[in-house]
């Protein structure tokens, strides 16, 4: 579907431009690769002044139309991989402006890895406490001084 970085990088940018509200000052989407070509989580998100809300990449004119933005940023991934065992990143942050500008972040969170990891039927994912997972799942993730006893 996707040949070029550039041309996927126009495409989610596109994508977000058309399911914005008229007016808006920035928008991003925060992407965490949950599995590679099997599961990935965005959020999209616009501030508009300095009020944050969000919006539905799977609406457009307030109707249901999906879009393929998870496809590009599966796309944009094996692109970056080196080789198969490569993980290039298991988060990223497209941001745009109404003038069009954009920019785009990359990270590897090696508390998302762990989390990500875990059997969703053992017991340490059980005792995992509902905040330590909604912070790790942020762009941000875990502070730097957070306890971290899986380390």
């Amino acid at each position: 579907m996707f040949k070029e970085i550039d041309e996927i990088y126009n495409f989610i940018g596109q994508e977000m431009y058309e399911r914005l509200p008229e007016n808006w000052d920035i928008a991003f989407l925060e992407v965490n690769m949950d599995k590679v070509d099997q599961a990935i989580s965005i959020g999209a998100n616009y501030i508009f002044n300095n009020t944050p809300h969000s919006f539905d990449l799977d609406e457009l004119n307030g109707v249901v139309n999906f879009s393929d933005v998870d496809d590009a940023f599966y796309a944009l991934y094996k692109m970056m991989q080196k080789d198969d065992n490569d993980v290039p990143w298991n988060k990223a942050r497209f941001e745009i402006t109404p003038d069009g500008d954009f920019e785009i972040l990359f990270k590897y969170d090696e508390d998302f890895a762990w989390y990500k990891s875990l059997d969703i039927d053992s017991q340490e994912y059980d005792d995992l406490d509902i905040d330590i997972i909604n912070q790790i799942k942020t762009w941000e993730g875990l502070p730097e001084n957070a306890p971290r006893y899986w380390k």
